[in-house]
């Protein structure tokens, strides 16, 4: 009976001293993990994952958290200083450069104001004189002006004169159409008159007819009175009646023919005086119309040099004023190139004693320069990232980034990109970075286009670019037919772009990291509402499927709803708050894609502070306010900064060697949440 209680002691000894030695090997183990990467560290490579916590115990995991922590901050520190010695390095080259120019220019002012001071006694001289040709030139002005008025006098006058014989013209002019009426009218009585002249001599010309007549009757009547003898006598003495009346009525018509003849001689000659009367009264008519017509030019001509006249008059008014006026500043003029020549004299010890200064500047500068160099040196203890190889190329190497410039991320990756462009110099090669600042999905397409063909056009080595972009693959594999090599980062490209490399983070890993992080906050319990963005892009997708596997292993997780959103802050906001209205029983949000501060804002809009949060990707300060108000659960960093700068890198050292890079290249990930966020820092 005693070997049972001793055999349960025993077997209570050896469970206690194997729970003993399990917890000792956690802790041996923990701890290793810690020294493992310390020693990483004290290599210079800052460039690796936190230490998990997970199955760690307290004290251990303390510590962990202190080291990821001091590792994170000394990674924020490093890459921060590399972002400024990029912009020290500039603006000492722009200082040394200024310093350059300010000693040069210093010199030169010396020497000018030397040469100003001869100059200046030259200038009063020449002022001097000038003051004297003013006053001259006044003079000759105000004579001028009088002489001007006096033949505005003049011509006054004659505009009056000319008005007024132009008034007496026209009045002639209507008494001479007159005139002329009446000539016409005349010469219309006088031609009505020979007329009826003519018609009288007709008259006269019938009457001697009849005579005749008469006379041939008296003549036959008497042969006729002879034949009749005794009977015919008183036909006889009626016969020479007749005869004697036909003579007489025959001279007195000759007569009255004469008369008529004469009249219509006298009535041409009449006629002939009209009509040379009427020519002559029409050329003098046409005289006076061609007076006339002088008078009126005469008259506008007249007007049109009164006019100018007065605008000369007024215009030497202003000149007599400008005159003055420049009289006056001349004399200002002497009085300032008095004060300029006394003190130019210290303008030139001011100058000479400025030159000394930059001098000293340019001293100091040599000394940050050195001191930059020393910066460089230190930074290059610390491996943040990929190195440039030592060998360079014999042919200028020509490399083009280009990626997105809309949130933190992007800038950040902007930040590492101009970086690698630092520390490229002196290798021989060019890296341009181009950022993809544009709106729908349209534009970014035919930007990235126009982008990849440029580069193609100016014989382009590589071309770095966001493998989401799949609105140019076709110019993608144009650039590898061309023999430019292609890497894509951020997240794959499309499988027919024959690229090099891509550099991501590990595909599922940031997903899973977001669920352990919701994990975290719920305790293992909760529902969960995922927006998820656009799943033609390959990071939306790989961040949703790796959320989705870890969750899978929480049973106390449930995801409620699965929402689409836009890549539009606006948007997003909408998407979300809309979302948390329908689910109000959520306790985390989860955003695969960009714009976590629009969705924060929907929490706070929709009063779910202390209820919901947050899980999203990527860092900065306003997002970690947001971690410190309880409104954003964790944030996921997926080193932007090395995004932006290790592609450039790792092609540049293939490009020059030809050593072949891995298929996958991952980048580094970090989570900041409640319980780290405090001691860290950000750039």
């Amino acid at each position: 009976m005693s070997f049972i209680p001793f055999l349960v002691l025993a077997i209570l000894e050896a469970i206690a001293i194997a729970v003993l030695l399990i917890v000792l090997l956690k802790k041996r183990n923990s701890r290793e993990r810690i020294v493992k990467q310390a020693e990483l560290i004290t290599k210079g490579k800052l460039n690796v994952d936190d230490v998990s916590l997970e199955n760690i115990d307290n004290d251990n995991a303390i510590m962990a958290g202190a080291f990821n922590s001091i590792k994170n901050n000394l990674m924020t520190f490093v890459e921060a200083t590399k972002v400024n010695v990029v912009t020290l390095s500039d603006a000492i080259d722009v200082l040394s450069e200024s310093v350059e120019a300010n000693v040069k220019g210093n010199e030169q002012i010396a020497d000018g104001a030397t040469n100003v001071a001869i100059k200046t006694a030259e200038q009063l001289e020449l002022v001097k004189d000038n003051l004297k040709l003013i006053e001259s030139n006044n003079t000759q002005m105000q004579e001028i002006d009088a002489s001007m008025k006096s033949i505005k006098e003049s011509l006054d006058r004659t505009v009056d004169t000319s008005e007024k014989g132009m008034i007496n013209v026209e009045d002639l002019e209507k008494d001479m159409d007159a005139m002329a009426t009446d000539l016409n009218r005349i010469n219309e009585i006088l031609s009505k008159f020979n007329n009826e002249i003519q018609r009288i001599g007709k008259v006269g010309d019938f009457i001697v007819e009849i005579s005749d007549q008469l006379r041939l009757l008296a003549f036959n009547a008497s042969i006729e009175a002879a034949r009749a003898g005794q009977a015919g006598k008183g036909f006889t003495v009626v016969a020479d009646e007749m005869n004697v009346m036909s003579g007489k009525t025959r001279d007195g018509m000759q007569t009255i023919s004469q008369i008529l003849e004469e009249i219509m001689g006298s009535s041409r000659m009449v006629n002939d005086s009209i009509s040379n009367c009427e020519k002559t009264f029409n050329r003098s008519r046409d005289a006076f119309l061609n007076v006339n017509t002088s008078f009126r030019e005469i008259n506008e001509s007249s007007l049109v040099i009164q006019n100018n006249i007065n605008d000369i008059s007024g215009l030497f008014d202003v000149m007599a004023d400008n005159s003055d006026e420049s009289k006056t500043k001349a004399e200002n003029l002497f009085e300032t190139a008095q004060i300029i020549s006394e003190n130019t004299h210290e303008i030139a010890a001011v100058s000479e004693e400025v030159a000394a200064e930059s001098t000293k500047i340019g001293v100091n500068t040599n000394n940050l320069e050195g001191m930059l160099s020393g910066i460089q040196n230190l930074l290059k203890q610390f491996n943040t990232a990929v190195v440039p190889v030592e060998k360079t190329s014999g042919k200028t190497v020509k490399i083009l980034e280009m990626s997105m410039l809309d949130n933190d991320f992007w800038y950040g990756v902007r930040k590492g990109a101009l970086y690698a462009q630092k520390e490229l110099e002196g290798k021989n090669a060019v890296i341009e970075y181009v950022p993809l600042i544009v709106h729908g999905k349209e534009s970014l397409d035919e930007l990235v286009r126009s982008t990849v063909q440029s580069a193609i056009d100016r014989n382009f080595d590589g071309i770095i670019f966001p493998g989401f972009l799949g609105g140019a693959n076709e110019k993608f594999k144009a650039a590898v037919n061309k023999g430019i090599k292609v890497m894509s980062f951020n997240c794959d490209c499309d499988k027919e772009i024959r690229r090099i490399a891509c550099l991501r983070p590990d595909p599922h890993e940031p997903g899973i990291l977001g669920a352990k992080a919701a994990e975290k906050k719920m305790g293992g319990v909760g529902n969960v509402l995922m927006l998820t963005g656009d799943l033609t892009v390959g990071v939306n997708v790989e961040r949703s499927e790796g959320f989705k596997m870890q969750l899978k292993g929480a049973k106390g997780m449930k995801i409620v709803d699965e929402v689409f959103v836009t890549d539009d802050g606006d948007e997003v906001y909408a998407t979300a708050k809309a979302a948390l209205q329908k689910h109000p029983e959520v306790g985390i949000v989860f955003l695969t894609n960009g714009f976590p501060l629009s969705v924060a804002k929907a929490i706070r809009d929709t009063g779910r502070v202390g209820k919901t949060s947050l899980v999203c990707f990527d860092h900065n300060q306003e997002i970690f306010s947001e971690i410190k108000a309880g409104v954003i659960a964790a944030a996921i960093g997926q080193d932007a900064f090395g995004q932006g700068h290790d592609p450039i890198i790792w092609l540049y050292n293939n490009i020059v060697t030809g050593e072949r890079l891995d298929n996958f290249i991952n980048c580094r990930l970090s989570v900041v949440d409640r319980s780290n966020v405090e001691s860290l820092v950000e750039a």
